[in-house]
């Protein structure tokens, strides 16, 4: 069905190189976490023109190009390391606008982020921010506000967008529409039913709203786009049984819901005048749907849904739509030596033009650009061209049974060119710990892998996308039940003759930092090297920091306790009260703008570590969130990460780094 071409104006060839027995060379740190050449690219309305967001260092440039040449311009760029992009789009054919996030000078208590818009031309005039400027409490620029929110793009009226709009004086964001080229703003719907997250229409029009109201889910929505909008949910959030908004159907009186069938959540029309849900549209019998995928253009009809057993999955009710899918698969499986995922991360207004993104467990992002009524599939650019697929390490499904019987899923990933016996591995744990691991390009596995490492990765009780029974069986059981299954699959991979019983170390960030230090706590025969970044260390001071971040007690009770009686149980699961009887090596690091877990959290470890006279060294950095913003910071970590478990677990002598 299509034609594969690739130009070589715009890309070089993908290595298809072999690899022989020996070791893959050694990487630069850089290469798996430097900023990525090119991010974000993004079709114009038109089809006609390309932006994008390329790195140098830290400085970030706004370029445009034309599809069908190598006219590359920059038309705008942020060197404020206080300020970093999180994207882009297309207002109309000629006008960019891009999301940017800084650190908000009037949020109490905690280091908070807010955001706000920025516009260029597609020459690179009129470059600036949008929006209103509030008059602030404190002496910074900007209060908490969150002003990048676009909530639709309006292609029938091409000067304005749709935004949610959070001032400092509501709790609640009101709807506003905002001119693009001056930022002149215009109420459409003001602050009502303490609803949190707007939906919009294809066509733009509000016709649903979701509130969080304490543990309570409501959805509130119309049928009639000129009627009053009623109440047509409200649920336990926590039980899995409200049926939550997934997407709107072509019959306005109905939308598509997420709901459970069974142990899993399905994929249901929902009736929005009786307020009952109506047929099943998909459901899967081992994963939760993880949401719907839309068609592309502005017409966002929903097409199929989005699912993962292992690697991300489409299942397309819209026939049309799965004939081209399955075609595009195929055409883009001739480029690579190893299975790959595809998704559409852009498109033209009508749908013609796509920019598609391509990864796989052992590809970094690459970008094609795919012409539906030519047929033709153009590879664009790669996210990490310095990186061989072929040299990656590929990631495979394990299974095992924890010690009260419980299946268990993970991953594991063997380095290349060593036997996979008696390795030393590293426990990486995922966050949340209400997230999951799935099979996809990971720049974390990469890099241990490359080193040598064997990576396990495991979908511990708790984890999500897995049924109703495996989420709650986490429940209140941190550093319980859940640091079981890790050490469980840590003894089967040891059991398996994979992993050298005297070479394990645990690695992870926030929840998964967490569980890291409990792992060197409760386990310290096992793990003989920890590295933790973000991590919570007390969780007593966690429930006690509700106020001022982004999760609820009212959730936190259920999810991890704080009821009365809780407290020895929180007290003997929080590394902090244990530090004397952690007996390896621990790196601790943690962002000192962290939004999410105060930084007081590894601070207080790092001191009751030295304290107690272990071995301990923290990274503390001034100016960064839950993860990381600046290169350098995030280049620095993974280094010393990776550094510190070539000291203490002495893998295999690689070969020579490239440079």
């Amino acid at each position: 069905m299509f034609r594969a071409i690739i130009l070589p104006a715009l890309a070089g060839a993908l290595s298809v190189g072999t690899v022989g027995a020996a070791p893959p060379p050694r990487l630069p740190v850089e290469a798996f976490f430097g900023n990525p050449a090119v991010s974000q690219p993004s079709l114009s309305a038109d089809g006609k023109t390309f932006a994008m967001i390329m790195s140098e260092g830290d400085l970030q440039i706004i370029v445009t190009r034309g599809v069908s040449g190598d006219d590359s311009r920059p038309v705008a760029k942020i060197d404020d390391p206080a300020m970093r992009l999180s994207w882009l789009g297309w207002a109309n054919a000629d006008r960019i606008l891009i999301s940017g996030q800084f650190r908000d000078p009037d949020a109490p208590g905690v280091r908070a982020r807010a955001t706000r818009l920025f516009g260029v031309d597609r020459d690179g005039k009129n470059f600036g921010p949008l929006g209103r400027k509030w008059p602030t409490f404190g002496q910074g620029a900007w209060p908490v506000q969150f002003q990048d929110a676009i909530l639709h793009w309006t292609p029938g009226d091409p000067q304005t967008v749709l935004i949610e709009f959070r001032s400092p004086l509501e709790d609640h964001p009101e709807v506003r529409r905002m001119d693009v080229d001056t930022g002149a703003l215009k109420l459409v719907q003001a602050s009502i039913h303490g609803i949190d997250e707007w939906h919009a229409d294809p066509e733009g029009r509000l016709r649903a709203g979701v509130a969080y109201d304490r543990d309570r889910y409501k959805l509130w929505a119309r049928a009639d786009t000129e009627g009053p909008l009623r109440q047509v949910v409200d649920d336990d959030a926590l039980s899995g049984s409200a049926p939550t908004f997934a997407g709107f159907h072509s019959d306005p009186r109905r939308s598509y819901v997420l709901a459970p069938q069974g142990d899993r959540r399905a994929l249901f029309e929902f009736d929005i005048v009786e307020r009952k849900l109506g047929r099943p549209v998909f459901s899967h019998p081992g994963v939760d749907v993880d949401g719907v995928v839309r068609d592309g253009g502005a017409d966002g009809k929903v097409v199929g849904v989005r699912y993962t057993v292992d690697r991300p999955e489409v299942h397309f009710f819209d026939e049309a739509a799965g004939r081209e899918h399955r075609a595009l698969r195929t055409a883009l499986q001739r480029e690579f030596p190893t299975p790959v995922f595809h998704e559409q991360t852009s498109a033209s207004a009508d749908g013609n033009r796509q920019v598609l993104t391509v990864s796989s467990d052992v590809q970094p992002p690459v970008y094609y650009l795919f012409d539906r009524s030519a047929k033709r599939l153009v590879r664009l650019l790669r996210q990490r061209p310095e990186i061989d697929p072929l040299q990656m390490s590929p990631t495979r499904r394990v299974e095992f049974k924890a010690r009260d019987g419980l299946a268990l899923t993970g991953y594991l990933t063997l380095p290349k060119g060593v036997e996979p016996k008696a390795l030393p591995m590293i426990a990486l744990v995922h966050g949340g710990p209400w997230a999951r691991d799935l099979i996809q390009w990971d720049p974390e596995v990469q890099l241990l892998a490359n080193r040598g490492f064997a990576v396990l990765q495991v979908n511990f009780r708790g984890s999500t996308g897995l049924g109703k029974a495996h989420l709650e069986a986490g429940y209140r059981e941190w550093g319980q039940k859940i640091q079981d299954d890790i050490t469980d699959g840590v003894r089967w991979a040891m059991a398996q003759g994979i992993a050298d019983p005297g070479r394990i170390g645990i690695m992870g960030s926030s929840f998964g930092g967490y569980a890291t230090l409990v792992g060197l706590v409760k386990t310290p025969e096992l793990f003989r090297a920890g590295a933790a970044y973000a991590s919570v260390t007390d969780i007593e001071l966690m429930l006690s920091d509700d106020r001022w971040y982004e999760w609820g007690a009212d959730w936190h009770e259920t999810l991890v306790g704080g009821e009365r009686g809780d407290a020895s149980r929180l007290r003997e699961s929080s590394p902090l009260r244990r530090a004397a009887e952690i007996r390896a090596p621990v790196l601790l690091g943690h962002g000192e703008d962290d939004q999410r877990v105060h930084v007081r959290q590894s601070r207080r470890m790092a001191a009751a570590l030295r304290d107690a006279g272990k071995q301990v060294e923290y990274l503390e950095f001034p100016k960064e969130v839950h993860g990381f913003l600046l290169e350098a910071n995030r280049i620095r970590w993974y280094g010393q990460v990776a550094e510190f478990f070539e000291e203490h677990l002495a893998p295999r002598t690689p070969s020579a780094t490239v440079r």
